[in-house]
């Protein structure tokens, strides 16, 4: 059996205190050899050899049990128990002898405090000799009944008194053992050892251990003693778990485990127990637990800073926990919701202020009061390297304000500063002071902390503070409210400094935004700027819309529950579209907003007063008016300005060449400028040009996208793209790249339905169509949605209307037709009388017919759009008056395969007289796609006759509208009695009063019955040239009905203008004159062809009519 030599150093007091077996067996003495009987070592190696020394043992007993008494004594006289601090040892490994089990023990108090060396290594050795310990311990296998046995003089101490006091005495001992350095013992003589042992030796070398007495480790009189430890199995298990648990990885891995924190402090409770007999009036007693207590003005230990956390974690008797172990390699420690509490906090507060450097402390969610937090803020006072502080979500309250304020003052490399859910109220006035005046200060977050209006003044002028340095400010979920707000947004016109301010949740209304609005047109350096959940409304976000078009520095402005209605939403997509480069972040509520600026609408709130000295609101009305009348969108008149509110005035009217108010008579430009005078002005609505909108990006248009996909609802989102898509008119590529980039978040059923009337280019919509609805969804359309979101063309409008003015689609469209009906009327009043008279139903040259609202007979124009119905049901037929002949446009007329090709693509089939019930929808989706294929496409009277085969004569009028969609690019109107022959009577009576006789009938062929209203104006015209053909060939005759007649009225009466009825009803028929020639006909009613749209058609088709009629006179 190989042994091991260890080097052991023996006070002389050991042999007494120990109390180990005498030498006076000569048994033991022959086989001990050099092992010292006298020390516990010698005692564990004693036990391994027990095989051997079993008769032996008995004895060797006998002999300890007798020196222990004699051990006890001694103590009790001649030594003093050392004071150390009550601690509880882990048994790692056991070692069975004789008399005692043996317990490889470590300190659990130094393995708690240092679990990794992120401090340590900064310490001394001298330091780490006195927290890191390996102990050893022994448990007696025998109990001494005999307590009566006491030396004279003396009480003796009782069996559990006696183990304290060895466990002590050995603890010191084993500690010095394990800690020295590993050393190789050579074997005793000169014996050369052959190869093959070499290897067996080193493969089974022993290790040794300079071990002293730590009470005699300088003492020059200590003697060295060899002992033997067998290297089995179990031993290098034994040294392996010492390893695992003594290295610095070890410590740390065991540590951080919280439950094993837990069980060990129960257990370092109970070891505070543990005292040292000390002897106290010839009584060997315990001592007393007594609490540490540091000298005034000392928070640091003569240890390390973990040292002191325990030991004032111990005094107070809380669990510490392992909380300086989480500083980061940068400085850092976070101990964000852990619960401390303020005891905790103040006994780690006190280590915090020995430690050498720390750049960032978050001690949010802690369960602080204003206690802790000013015990904290007076140890950390002072310490410049600090760069961050957290303290959200603690009470600190007034008084923890005012010492807050004190620390900034002396924090002067302070630049994070949270101090949010603190509930500092208004109790602010000294750290505002403070927050203005530091240096250094970046970040501050005093969301949640119920600041009213008055901590909202204070913050105003601690922004508007010249030495202010903050750039991120974050007072959310406040009670700013009015005048807070106010304060802040003045300061925020001066202020130079500030990056990033949050405002959401305080309550402000508009006043508050207007001021902020009005702050963003001066402000240069604010970068995002967070309004949500602030009681704004359209009023607030039409000024923050004309805000962010004027700012060139606000990358993001958040917006989000606040009840901005549909007005003030669409203003703020108005200036995303333009392409601004702020990202707005926006929700919708539908409220009622019919007080708000629409700048679609100018005329809606006309007249206006503007107060320009109070009001930013009216301030960016009046440029949005200027800006209006400059795109032709309205008619600015009676406009004054008085700089004294009304006392002296200045008249004022638009100059369209130079897009501004100028002085009346004048003509110098006013400047509006804001917070200057009252403004009088009056407004008038006018149509819109025809175009894409110019100031729609595409750009723009993919971040309007953005902000309707960031919403969460689906319904939201489509409410957000009608209102986006309200003022806006598009081409084709831009409808695609809605479709293309909202697809993946809405149906593209609901995004056509909302976004195909802003197509401009209504020529490519059934291409676009069929790319992206297939029929059935077509269908699904028209089932959701209604006829009129697929009906409605721009280059082909003519049909009949309903329109629901709740539905902002319907109002769109009321708009598209008045900016249809004046480019029409325009056209047709350049035209006439040179090529065509006036076929308007009122000779106004609209093209609107049979108006009704709510069923009431009106008269749409532009006055009607002044004040346009927010609800209500607008009912008209719109006929489309553009000819070939008026622009003298190249035409080009398709042949039977292109239409036959047409119905195709819309897959029209023949009909027949029977249709299913689920076929007839499909019919209804082939006329309107039809209305978009005969779009730019002419087409002759033959065509449409055949079109009109595809579709049953008694099926849902169906023919009707065909001959509808057809009549804006018939080509051969001169024939177009062909085409209404195919309908049905009630259909035909229909078409003539959705189209007029004027803009259908051909005055060469006239013989029909007449229905007329004679209120109407295009009627009279008619009965006007009826009676003309009838003087110019007195054997046409015009019969009147039975109900005109007991009316009094007469044909021959009718030959002027004024002798026309101009109410109530008309019924006539006209008959020609028979066996009539063609040339005769076109000869006697060629004067009457300038009444009829295609007059200049028919004289085309007619041009030698003059010569005919020469020829015939002569």
């Amino acid at each position: 059996m190989s042994s091991l030599g260890l080097c052991m150093s023996i006070p002389a007091v050991g042999e007494t205190l120990m109390g180990h077996r005498a030498k006076t067996e000569p048994e033991s003495e022959s086989i001990l050899g050099k092992l010292q009987p006298n020390s516990k070592l010698g005692l564990a190696c004693l036990a391994k050899l027990k095989p051997i020394f079993s008769k032996h043992a008995q004895r060797a007993k006998d002999v300890t049990a007798r020196a222990s008494t004699v051990t006890t004594t001694a103590i009790a006289t001649e030594q003093k128990a050392p004071t150390r601090l009550p601690t509880h040892n882990v048994k790692l490994a056991t070692l069975s002898t004789a008399s005692n089990e043996w317990s490889v023990v470590v300190d659990d108090i130094a393995k708690f405090m240092y679990p990794s060396l992120n401090l340590e290594g900064h310490e001394t050795d001298e330091a780490r000799l006195h927290v890191s310990r390996l102990q050893w311990t022994a448990k007696k296998q025998t109990q001494n009944t005999s307590e009566a046995d006491a030396v004279a003089g003396h009480v003796r101490l009782t069996d559990a008194e006696q183990t304290r006091w060895d466990f002590d005495r050995k603890l010191q001992v084993a500690e010095c053992m394990l800690r020295s350095p590993l050393v190789t013992v050579e074997p005793d003589g000169p014996h050369e050892p052959s190869p093959l042992e070499r290897r067996h030796a080193i493969a089974r070398r022993p290790t040794a251990y300079l071990v002293q007495d730590p009470d005699e480790c300088e003492s020059s009189g200590s003697t060295t003693v060899h002992y033997d430890i067998q290297r089995t199995g179990k031993t290098r298990r034994k040294l392996r778990a010492l390893a695992k648990q003594t290295t610095e990885a070890g410590k740390t891995a065991l540590y951080s485990d919280k439950h094993v924190l837990l069980s060990k402090w129960a257990k370092l409770q109970d070891s505070r127990n543990h005292k040292v007999p000390i002897l106290l009036d010839g009584r060997v007693v315990l001592p007393k637990p007594t609490k540490k207590k540091l000298p005034p003005g000392t928070f640091v230990d003569s240890v390390t800073p973990r040292t002191l956390f325990f030991d004032e974690c111990a005094n107070e008797q809380i669990l510490p926990e392992p909380l300086l172990a989480r500083i980061s390699s940068d400085r850092a420690l976070d101990l964000r919701h852990f619960g401390l509490g303020d005891t905790k906090a103040i006994a780690l507060a006190k280590s915090l202020a020995s430690l050498p450097s720390i750049y960032a402390l978050n001690l949010a969610d802690n369960r602080l009061t204003q206690a802790a937090v000013s015990v904290i803020l007076q140890l950390l006072h002072g310490r410049k390297e600090l760069r961050e502080l957290n303290l959200s979500e603690n009470e600190i309250g007034k008084e923890g304000c005012v010492h807050m304020a004190d620390f900034l003052f002396a924090a002067s490399s302070l630049t994070d500063l949270d101090l949010s859910k603190t509930r500092l109220l208004d109790a602010i006035d000294a750290l505002a002071i403070e927050i203005a005046i530091h240096p250094s200060l970046l970040v501050v977050n005093l969301s949640g902390n119920e600041i009213g209006e008055a901590g909202g003044i204070l913050l105003g002028e601690t922004l508007a503070a010249t030495s202010c340095t903050i750039q991120d400010l974050d007072l959310s979920w406040n009670q700013i409210c009015l005048e807070g707000a106010t304060r802040i947004g003045r300061a925020l016109e001066s202020n130079t400094s500030i990056h990033n301010l949050n405002l959401s949740m305080n309550r402000f209304g508009d006043p508050g935004g207007h001021a902020i609005a009005s702050a963003l047109l001066h402000n240069k350096t604010l970068q995002t700027l967070d309004l949500s959940r602030n009681n704004l409304t359209g009023r607030a976000a039409v000024t923050l819309s004309y805000a962010v078009q004027h700012n060139t520095t606000l990358t993001r402005l958040g917006l989000l529950n606040n009840d901005l209605g549909a007005t003030g939403t669409k203003a703020l997509l108005h200036a995303v579209a333009s392409g601004i480069a702020c990202d707005i972040g926006l929700s919708f509520r539908d409220s009622n907003d019919s007080d708000v600026f629409d700048a679609m609408l100018p005329s809606a709130q006309s007249p206006y007063s503007l107060d320009l000295k109070q009001s930013p609101y009216h301030y960016v009305i009046a440029c949005e008016l200027v800006t209006a009348a400059a795109r032709a969108r309205c008619e600015l008149y009676e406009a004054w300005f008085s700089p004294d509110g009304g006392k002296t005035k200045v008249d004022l009217e638009f100059d369209a060449t130079k897009k501004a108010l100028v002085s009346k008579g004048g003509g110098s430009v006013f400047a509006i400028t804001p917070k200057q005078g009252l403004l009088h002005v009056a407004a008038r609505f006018v149509p819109p040009t025809i175009g894409v909108s110019a100031y729609v990006t595409t750009d723009g248009l993919a971040n309007v996208v953005k902000v309707i996909k960031d919403r969460i609802s689906t319904r939201e989102m489509c409410a957000m793209l009608e209102i986006a898509t309200f003022d806006m008119f598009l081409s084709l590529t831009h409808v695609e790249l809605i479709v293309t980039q909202l697809q993946s978040a809405l149906d593209v059923v609901e995004i056509l339905a909302r976004s195909l009337h802003t197509v401009v280019d209504g020529r490519g919509i059934l291409s676009f169509l069929l790319a992206h609805l297939s029929f059935q969804n077509m269908n699904r359309l028209l089932a959701s949605h209604g006829v009129l979101v697929l009906q409605f063309n721009p280059d082909n409008p003519t049909g009949r209307y309903t329109l629901d003015l709740a539905n902002r689609v319907h109002r769109k469209l009321a708009l598209w037709f008045a900016m249809l009906n004046r480019a029409e009327a325009s056209r047709s009043m350049r035209v006439c009388p040179r090529l065509r008279g006036n076929t308007s139903q009122r000779g106004t040259f609209s093209n609107f017919r049979n108006e009704k609202f709510n069923g009431h007979a009106i008269e749409i124009t532009d006055r009607f759009y002044d004040k346009l119905p927010t609800k209500g049901t607008l009912e008209f037929d719109y006929v489309s008056t553009t000819r070939p002949e008026d622009t003298q446009e190249t035409v080009v007329v398709v042949d039977e395969s292109a239409v036959n090709g047409m119905l195709q693509r819309i897959h029209a089939e023949l009909s027949s007289d029977y249709v299913p019930s689920h076929k007839r929808l499909d019919m209804k989706r082939q006329v309107l796609l039809l209305q978009h294929a005969l779009a730019g496409t002419f087409v002759k009277t033959a065509h449409v006759r055949m079109i009109m085969q595809y579709f049953p004569p008694t099926v849902d009028g169906l023919r009707l509208k065909v001959v509808l969609a057809a009549h804006r690019y018939i080509f051969d109107m001169e024939n177009f009695d062909v085409v209404y022959e195919k309908l049905l009577p009630a259909d035909r009576k229909h078409m003539f009063t959705a189209l007029g006789y004027l803009n259908t009938l051909n005055p060469l062929n006239v013989d029909m019955e007449f229905d007329l209203g004679m209120t109407e104006w295009d009627n009279r015209v008619l009965v006007r040239t009826l009676v003309e053909m009838i003087s110019n060939d007195p054997l046409d005759l015009i019969k009147l009905d039975d109900a005109s007649i007991k009316l009094g009225l007469s044909i021959y009466s009718m030959f002027t203008s004024s002798s026309i009825p101009t109410t109530g009803r008309m019924g006539l028929r006209f008959i020609s004159r028979p066996n009539k020639s063609h040339a005769e006909l076109v000869a006697l009613r060629q004067s009457t062809f300038h009444a009829f749209l295609f007059a200049s058609r028919l004289r085309s088709a007619h041009p030698k009519v003059d010569d005919v009629v020469a020829a015939s006179v002569l």
